[in-house]
Parts: C-alpha cells; sequence; structure tokens
C-alpha cells in the first residue's frame, strides 16, 4: 500500500510504526495482551533477533515488525497464554486415584490403602504390628490379613478360638477351630486326598497322557492353581488355567518345576522356576501359582527346600491400556494334563474352587493306582531301568538292545587260527555334517587295521592300533591318538568324533580289519587280530553277519556287505594246544590267553619255578626263606653268661646237600657299664633239596661222560676231572654261586656276581639282614 505524499516524497507504510515518516514505534504491549503472567515480547525490538539467545528468527525487518510475541510461564499455552495445560491428560495417578489438574500441576486423590504423589505406593498396615498373639500379618489393599495361631482368632487374633471344644474329626484329620461373624465353629482339616465336613469324598484321580481333563470353573481372585501330583515322568503340563485376560500354565520341565503367565495383549510371557529339585520320583508334591495385582508367585511345598517351602516371585507387566477396559472374567477354562503328562493328581484348586473328580466326567479315574515298573529290576545286561509310570523303558549298554536289553549285536572274530579276514561295507551316501565311530574292541595284538572309510584309491579317513594304541589318521589333519593301552584282551567301547572339515574326501567304501589285499593294510600294522562289535557310525549300525528273520530291515543308508572268514562270536584261540605249563600244571584258556595251576612246590606263569620251602628241608626251630636258585635256613638265639648252646636234629636225614653256613651275631660291650653283655646270633644255612627223587632214565642222563648210578638218594652222577654238579655240566652251568649269585665264565674259569645281601667268593657272607643285625662271615660248607 502506497502512502500519500510528504513534501512531495512518497514513502512505504510499515505497519506497527505511525507518524509522518513512520517515525513512531506502536507498543503492542502496552495493553498487556498476554495472561497469567506471561512476558510479551514486541517484534520491532531489533535487540530481540540475531545472536545466541534471539527470540525471532532472521534478522530485523521494518516489513515484518508489527505484532508481539507472548512467553507463556508453566502450565499455560495459547497466542495470548491462555490456555490452562491439563496435566491430568496423561493419566498420572496409578491404581484408579482420581486426578485433580492444578496450574502447572496435579493432584492425585489416592483410594484407600495407597499413597504417594501418584498413588504408587501400597501403604503397609502391617507396620503397626497389629496381629497379637504371635499371629503373622500379611499386608492387603487398604488392610490385614492376620495368620492366628490355632488357638486364636478374629481379625487381630484377640479372640480364643472354641470351636473345637466337645467335637473330633474322623482318624487322620485334624480340627481347626473358626471364628466368623463372631460365631465359633470348627472344620475338619482333612489328610491330603480327601475332602468335605467328615473327610469323606475322595480329591484323587488319574490322568492319561494324550486325554487331558477339560472343565470350566467360576473365576476368583486371586487367580491362580493347586494340586498335589505324584508321577515319574521328566516333563508335561499339569494344569492350565485361561480366560479372556490371561493363560496361567503349571509344568514339569526337565522334572522341575515351572510356572509361566501369557497376558492377553503382551508379546512376551513370564516364566518362573524353582530350584533343581526332581520332582518326577513317583512321590506326592505340593505346588501352587497365584497371580496378585502385579505379581506372579510359584510355591512348591518339599523337604530339601528351606522351612520346606521353596518361593519363586516375578513382576507382572500392567495390561496394555486398551485391555483394561475389559470386563472381569466370570469363568474361566481349565485343563488337567496334556499330551506327556501321565501320573496323579489330587486335591486340586483353580481360583479357590475344589475340583472333585465326580464333576470331571467320566473320564476320569479314580484313585491312584500304579505298579513300580522297575521293580524287580527287568533289564538284563547291567541296562539302566526308567520308570515311564505306565510301563518301562530300559536304557541298554552297548552292544545290548531291545526292550529288556536282551538282545546282543554279535561280535565278529577276526584273524581266528591265523587266517585273514576283513568285512567290507558299500554307503549310499556319506555321513554328516559331523561323523561319530564307535566300536566295541577285543584284542591282545598291539598293531592291526581296525577300519577305514575310502573310494578306489584314496583312504580318508583310518583307524588302527599301534603299539597298543588307537590312532586315527585323516586327510589334511593331525594323526589323532586315543590315551592308554587298548590291547589288554579286555573289552573296550570305542568312541572317534570328527567335524566337518575333517571329513573332506570322505570314501563310501568302509573296509573293517584290514583289506582285500593282506599287503593293502601293512602300512596300518596289517590285518587285525582279536573282536569288534556293534560297529556304528553315527546312529548307522555296520552288521557283521545277516539279521535275523523278525528283524527290522537294514537301513536305507547301507547298500552291500561283505566279508572273508569272520567267525561269529568273540572265539579265543586254543592257547592251551600245546600245553604250555610245566611239571605238573594245569592250563585254563583266558581268552587268547592260558592260566597255569601250579603244583604246591612250583610256581611262575608255567610252573618252572622251583620252591624249596615247601618240602620243609630246615631243621627245627630254624625257618626256610626262599631265595633266587635255592633257599636258606635261619635260626636265632640270644646267648647270656652260661653253658654253650647246641642244635641237633633226629631222624633228619632228607638227602639235604649243605652249601653254606653263615653267623650273625649283634653284642653290647662292658664300656657301657653293662656287667653282663648280651648276644643275639643268627646261624643261616644254605642249600639246595630235590623236589622228587630221579631214577637213571632217558629223563636222566650225566653230561660230559659221566656215568649214572642208582643210589637210595635218586640218580647220581659221578663226574670226570673238571666237571661238576648233579648232571656234570660246565663249571658255570652247575652254578656254585649262592644266594642267588650269579656265575659269569671267563678263560674256563667263572666267578659269582653276588646281590646286595652277599658277598664272598660263592656269596657266602651275610652283609646286610632285614631283622637288623650285624653281619659277619662264615665260611661256606659244602
Amino acid at each position: 500500500m502506497v502512502i500519500p505524499t510528504v513534501l512531495g516524497a512518497s514513502v512505504p507504510h510499515y505497519i506497527g510504526y505511525s507518524g509522518q515518516q513512520c517515525e513512531v514505534d506502536e507498543d503492542e504491549c502496552e495493553s498487556g495482551p498476554c495472561q497469567h503472567g506471561g512476558q510479551c515480547l514486541q517484534r520491532s525490538d531489533p535487540a530481540l533477533y540475531g545472536g545466541d539467545r534471539a527470540t525471532f528468527p532472521g534478522t530485523f525487518s521494518f516489513r515484518h515488525a508489527a505484532g508481539f510475541l507472548c512467553r507463556c510461564p508453566p502450565g499455560f499455552e495459547g497466542d495470548e497464554c491462555g490456555v490452562d495445560v491439563d496435566e491430568c491428560a496423561s493419566q498420572p495417578c496409578l491404581n484408579e486415584g482420581r486426578c485433580q489438574d492444578l496450574p502447572n500441576s496435579f493432584r492425585c486423590h489416592c483410594p484407600d490403602g495407597y499413597t504417594g504423589l501418584a498413588c504408587q505406593e501400597d501403604v503397609d498396615e502391617c507396620l503397626s504390628e497389629p496381629c497379637l498373639h504371635g499371629g503373622t500379618c500379611d499386608d492387603t489393599v487398604a488392610g490385614y490379613v492376620c495368620r492366628c495361631p490355632e488357638a486364636w482368632g478374629g481379625h487381630d487374633c484377640s479372640v480364643r478360638l472354641t470351636g473345637c471344644q466337645g467335637h473330633t474329626c474322623p482318624p487322620a484329620a485334624t480340627c481347626i477351630p473358626i471364628f466368623k461373624a463372631a460365631v465359633h465353629s470348627y472344620a475338619c482339616r482333612c489328610p491330603p486326598g480327601t475332602h468335605g465336613h467328615f473327610c469323606g469324598q475322595n480329591t484323587t484321580f488319574s490322568v492319561v497322557a494324550g486325554s487331558p481333563v477339560q472343565t470350566t470353573v467360576p473365576a476368583g481372585s486371586p487367580r491362580g492353581l493347586a494340586l498335589r501330583f505324584r508321577t515319574t515322568l521328566p516333563a508335561g503340563a499339569l494344569a492350565t488355567r485361561a480366560d479372556t485376560q490371561d493363560s496361567l500354565e503349571l509344568a514339569l520341565v526337565g522334572g522341575t518345576l515351572q510356572a509361566t503367565l501369557w497376558s492377553h495383549g503382551n508379546t512376551t510371557g513370564l516364566t518362573l522356576k524353582l530350584p533343581d529339585l526332581a520332582l518326577n520320583d513317583g512321590h506326592w508334591h505340593g505346588v501352587e501359582v497365584l497371580l496378585r495385582p502385579a505379581v506372579l508367585e510359584l510355591r512348591l511345598w518339599h523337604e530339601d527346600c528351606p522351612a520346606r517351602l521353596c518361593v519363586a516371585s516375578g513382576p507382572v507387566a500392567p495390561a496394555p491400556v486398551a485391555s483394561e477396559a475389559l470386563t472381569p472374567a466370570r469363568f474361566c477354562s481349565t485343563q488337567l494334563g496334556g499330551t506327556a503328562f501321565e501320573g496323579c493328581l489330587e486335591d486340586v484348586q483353580v481360583d479357590g474352587h475344589l475340583l472333585l473328580p465326580e464333576d470331571l466326567g467320566e473320564t476320569v479315574l479314580l484313585g491312584c493306582e500304579r505298579r513300580e515298573q522297575c521293580q524287580p529290576p527287568p533289564c538284563a545286561h547291567g541296562g539302566a531301568c526308567v520308570d515311564m509310570w505306565a510301563h518301562f523303558h530300559c536304557k541298554c549298554p552297548r552292544p545290548y538292545s531291545g526292550p529288556t536289553c536282551a538282545d546282543e549285536v554279535p561280535a565278529a572274530t577276526f584273524g581266528l587260527g591265523g587266517t585273514l579276514s576283513s568285512a567290507s561295507f558299500l554307503l549310499h551316501q556319506l555321513p554328516g555334517p559331523n561323523l561319530t565311530v564307535s566300536f566295541l574292541l577285543r584284542t591282545r595284538e598291539p598293531a592291526g587295521l581296525l577300519l577305514q572309510l575310502a573310494n578306489d584309491s584314496v583312504a580318508g579317513l583310518t583307524v588302527f592300533l599301534s603299539e597298543g594304541q588307537i590312532q586315527a589318521e585323516v586327510l589334511g589333519s593331525p594323526t589323532l591318538v586315543l590315551p592308554g593301552r587298548w590291547d589288554d584282551g579286555l573289552r573296550h567301547l570305542v568312541t572317534l568324533s570328527f567335524g566337518p572339515d575333517q571329513l573332506q574326501g570322505l570314501g563310501q567304501q568302509v573296509h573293517v580289519g584290514g583289506r582285500l589285499l593282506p599287503a593293502d593294510a601293512e602300512p596300518w600294522g596289517g590285518p587285525f587280530r582279536g573282536c569288534l562289535q556293534d560297529l556304528r557310525l553315527n546312529d548307522l549300525h555296520l552288521p557283521f553277519f545277516p539279521r535275523l528273520l523278525g528283524n527290522s530291515s537294514q537301513p536305507s543308508e547301507l547298500g552291500s556287505r561283505q566279508s572273508w572268514n569272520l567267525t561269529m562270536g568273540c572265539v579265543s584261540e586254543d592257547t592251551c594246544s600245546p600245553d604250555p605249563c610245566l611239571n605238573g600244571g594245569i592250563c585254563l584258556v583266558t581268552w587268547n590267553d592260558f592260566h597255569c595251576t601250579c603244583p604246591v612246590n612250583f610256581t611262575g606263569p608255567t610252573c618252572a619255578q622251583q620252591l624249596w620251602c615247601p618240602g620243609q628241608p630246615c631243621l627245627p626251630p630254624a625257618a626256610c626263606e626262599e631265595v633266587p636258585g635255592g633257599f636258606v635256613c635261619v635260626a636265632e638265639a640270644t646267648f647270656r653268661e652260661g653253658p654253650a648252646a647246641a642244635f641237633r636234629g633226629h631222624n633228619a636225614s632228607s638227602g639235604l646237600s649243605l652249601s653254606g653256613l653263615s653267623l650273625a651275631f649283634r653284642t653290647r660291650d662292658s664300656e657301657a657299664g653293662l656287667l653282663h653283655a648280651t648276644s643275639m646270633i643268627a646261624i643261616r644255612v644254605h642249600g639246595r633239596l630235590p623236589v622228587l627223587p630221579e631214577e637213571c632214565s632217558l629223563n636222566f642222563t650225566c653230561l660230559n661222560g659221566g656215568p649214572c648210578e642208582g643210589g637210595p638218594q635218586g640218580a647220581n652222577c659221578s663226574c670226570r676231572g673238571g666237571f661238576a654238579g648233579q648232571r656234570c655240566p660246565v663249571p658255570c652251568e652247575a652254578n656254585p654261586c649262592l644266594n642267588g649269585g650269579t656265575c659269569r665264565a671267563a678263560g674256563g674259569l667263572y666267578e659269582c656276581i653276588c646281590s646286595a645281601r652277599f658277598s664272598g667268593q660263592f656269596c657266602e657272607v651275610v652283609v646286610s639282614d632285614a631283622r637288623g643285625a650285624w653281619q659277619v662271615p662264615c665260611f661256606g660248607l659244602s
């Protein structure tokens, strides 16, 4: 708009200014347009433009300088601060508190039982300790509940209860006095599984897996489930309660108790678990889960819990606003049992309502009748019995299988009698992505090829024995060695596991015990000799023999099978042929080994070592002691001042040939102030005693030209010069060394190499004694 000319010139007209030349700034704030104490700011004030604290954006311009801006105090808004902000619009008051809007604030008028700025705090009425006579106080909304001792009642446990006076309950029931509405009465606390005024109603029933019990009960408060159960199964739903607002489930998971709450409108549920207590032990257990305001609580009564009660709890998220207007459910649906649970229930309560078996339909089985499934033990060969409530399951040790572990996978003996044995299999598909090779092994051979997975030219995996250890070679990987010895003749379970990175280039041909050409197995110790049983690749069983009629067919993963010279069963070689036991020993086969039962005067693995002392060669009171190659007779005596002692034997002739006599003694001299010296002497007589006299025969001949002569003591050799001994052998073969000494020949002569306990030319001198006696030498006798 153009302003009339002034002094022959025209000037623009700016709103918010007046005067002939627009030189007067009109004060729009003069009328006080901002209400409730708001600050009025003129747009024509250049100081409000620019800088870090500018009120108006951009730079000052006369064209936009008209008008004002109200800076409102907290709690007000609008162009002139005339609108009071409603702080109650966000519904800040909790627990049904009533909100009052105030200038820049609000006030919550809380219902009874709540306090705080937003009515968020539950008033604890128990802080004043209102319960008398030892009662326990439980806080409730706008009140409290006293749990009184049995002799007291009333709201605060101030009334002595007399309802049980003159009344009795049935056996096993307990009389509970009641005081309600100022009237004394009583009730009978029934034992578990019973109900009614005189406990005449049965509350126990059985639930079958896959046939849950469905029912509907009136909804109550607090919402929850309580029951007692008994089962041997580790998993399954015990009971489920559902209404229009949420679902609540009690279940066993891995034998432990778990409660889960799903609230409609929330994407996640709340799960509570109790400590690791196995509840599938076949005994009765009492449990309860309750949904209280803002908290879920799970309880278990168990003897291993502190004070016999385990408790778990967790906060419950508030329901979404959209669902708060839902009408509280009048009924809730209940399911007892499920697809997996099988057992017994009793004293089932849903929202405080007791469920009686007769109200649950005709399919419910009354009572809890069952038989212990694992008594007497049904599993053979050490199988572990698992009680499945209505039946049992046997966990069988390998190589046994079947319902009672009575079936044994037949073993195969490789290399029996020195034959070449092997087996081969063709796999339709390769195992993977991981591979576990397992089998039972029994052998006494330290080397041999056990198993090989290969194609026509390259072995991808080879398992073999080397120096009694099991080793595994995989292409591109270091050799795996299992610790320990596996060639002890005992049966061992061998398990080898391989990952995907170790199974590259694995062939579909499986060779067991060797290869068709024996030379092909030589790099891994040659063909295997021993027993293999229950060979598996992962869960694929590779049988060495055709399955019996009536058994399941071969797995689809397994193609053809070929075997050469396999013997069914784990069969031992006849290690007692020819008889290895000498001197009349009796041979017993002990799977590819033998054991000799020796006569009384022989010992050793083959009864080759002679025992001398059983023939009692020593005269009393001397005692016989075995030493290498002979025996010693030991006699001890203590001498005091007096006549000498003499040892005499009557009718002692026994063909004994004495070879030495040694004397050891200890004494105390008079320098110690002793008037009577005490001496102790040990006398050892060395010799050899033939066990049975031998006659001159083909079994007894004299060496080096010595003639054999018979006599009362048996055969005797008259040795020619330069030779001696029983059969006139060369000097060292006569073994003149005593007490286990070793004869060493050199240049036609010999010397005796003695043990640590003897010395002398013939090892006849005792240099130490196990009894701690000091020893002195004595010349040998012959």
